[in-house]
């Protein structure tokens, strides 16, 4: 009986993989099936799909723990994939506009990034049951943190910054699991929340006082001034904090008497047209002085429990201590990183995709009404009239917004049964989790689900516009052979994970 079950396959997971991985050919189908030249996207996508099962079986034959024994190897090996994708010639730009994050090797393009994510899973679920009995320790998150930080690195210098941001949830999932302590992990957490995000909205609100700087010179008649300011847009802020742009060599910015002029136009704007939270968090002084007083309060109680040995008073000075430096960390990220004004937009669109007519604002702009377009049930397979065609109206619609398309031509019925099946890998995925017999088989099937599960919620999330824009992938569903291929692997190990469950 025993043995029978050592081979007992989840076939209610693999049918949801296929079904859905079926529902994105079916789509790339009905996108190009008019317009594609020869066969299209969606006979690769097809093909990709055969060997994406191929490789899932294989992987679910496989013993998961000999996986584990070799995840050092396969982690360092998955970083050398990456850093061959920055040497001019053998990365791969697809486009332009495109991130260094693929390898050719004769007619196949290898996204490396995308198996970097499946071998940071399987080291940290080694390291994770090697300390099993260290983790209340804050010292031991170190090494989880530079697992992760290192592709995340060589990922940002593609540069891919959707991508490299898809390995934060599958780590503090892991952690969580792993038995961290919570006051770390959140700690952590706002500790990057606030240092990325503050710095983020001032950059944001500045954008979006541009047009209000603009319409107060050409009120006041300074139509010289207009112009320079038209001509920069974004990168008016830095020229008047008298940062060197690159890029911007124009005569009229070399005179301080136009600086001048309009930076005390920019501060009437800020006065009348900004926020009161933008207001408060560009005040540098305040900022600086509530993020010193924070920390020595911290550090106060740090010395007083060392004194008296108390240790309720840890909930308050750990909390307390890393908002204060997370005010200091985010104004040093204020004044030292200039964030790129496209890429300002691309994270923060979604708050107001109106305020942007270009990029990231307007796939929003264009993602919601597809999806709402499709009604209960959908305009029918063929008749996407927003998400078909050689360029259509929502762009990526085969690949990051592909959701939509699905969604525009079976409507809420069709996208809450795809929603169904998409769901039912993760959670299904959970539940081997939790049945494992051993750590590493838990952690390692948390660790998939969690990267699976993610870029579902991201994906979807972005395209309904509660997210930003970031270029994740839907799982499964979207263009893509690297993604499906790893996924698909990463789901067979699942399965091994499953049919070990009652091994000797």
């Amino acid at each position: 009986m025993a043995e029978r079950n050592t081979e007992k396959l989840d076939y209610f997971l693999i049918f949801s993989v296929i079904i859905v991985a079926l529902a994105g050919v079916l789509t790339l189908y009905t996108q190009e099936a008019n317009t594609a030249d020869g066969l299209g996207r969606w006979y690769k996508q097809f093909l990709f799909l055969f060997v994406g099962l191929a490789a899932m079986w294989f992987m679910s034959r496989i013993n998961y723990q000999l996986i584990g024994s070799y995840a050092l190897f396969i982690y360092l090996f998955s970083l050398v994939l990456l850093i061959l994708t920055l040497i001019p010639g053998i990365g791969y730009l697809p486009s332009a506009r495109g991130a260094r994050s693929w390898l050719k090797l004769g007619p196949i393009t290898l996204q490396a990034s995308e198996f970097s994510k499946l071998a940071t899973v399987i080291l940290l679920g080694q390291y994770l049951v090697l300390k099993e009995k260290e983790m209340h320790k804050i010292t031991v998150l170190i090494v989880p943190f530079i697992i992760c930080l290192v592709p995340m690195l060589f990922i940002l210098l593609q540069p891919d910054f959707g991508t490299a941001v898809s390995f934060l949830p599958m780590l503090f999932t892991m952690l969580f699991l792993g038995g961290a302590d919570i006051l770390h992990i959140g700690s952590l957490l706002t500790f990057g929340g606030i240092s990325l995000i503050v710095p983020m909205y001032l950059a944001y609100s500045k954008l979006t006082l541009v047009q209000p700087l603009i319409d107060l010179l050409r009120k006041e008649n300074k139509l010289e001034l207009v112009s320079l300011v038209s001509q920069v847009q974004g990168k008016i802020w830095p020229i008047l904090d008298g940062k060197k742009i690159s890029g911007v060599e124009i005569p009229g910015f070399q005179n301080p008497k136009n600086i001048q002029a309009i930076r005390e136009a920019a501060d009437a704007v800020k006065d009348e047209f900004g926020s009161l939270g933008f207001k408060i968090l560009s005040n540098e002084a305040f900022m600086v002085g509530l993020g010193g007083f924070l920390a020595m309060i911290s550090l106060g109680m740090i010395f007083f429990r060392i004194a008296r040995g108390s240790k309720t008073i840890r909930q308050y000075y750990i909390p307390i201590g890393i908002i204060g430096i997370s005010i200091l960390a985010a104004f040093a990220v204020h004044k030292s990183i200039p964030f790129r004004e496209n890429q300002v937009i691309r994270l923060t669109a979604f708050i107001n995709p109106d305020q942007f007519k270009q990029g990231a604002g307007y796939q929003l702009r264009a993602s919601k009404p597809a999806v709402g377009s499709g009604k209960l049930f959908g305009k029918g397979l063929f008749h996407g009239e927003m998400t078909e065609g050689r360029i259509p109206h929502v762009p990526e619609a085969g690949t990051d917004f592909i959701f939509a398309s699905w969604a525009e031509q079976t409507g809420f019925i069709g996208s809450i049964l795809l929603l169904f099946f998409l769901l039912s890998i993760p959670l299904r995925g959970l539940q081997i989790s939790f049945e494992s017999k051993d750590r590493f088989g838990s952690l390692l099937a948390a660790g998939i689900v969690a990267m699976i599960f993610f870029h579902i919620a991201i994906n979807v999330g972005i395209v309904i516009g509660l997210l930003p824009v970031t270029g994740i992938p839907l799982t499964f569903m979207s263009y893509g052979g690297s993604h499906l291929l790893m996924a698909m692997t990463a789901v067979g190990i699942i399965l091994s994970i499953k049919k070990r469950k009652f091994a000797n």
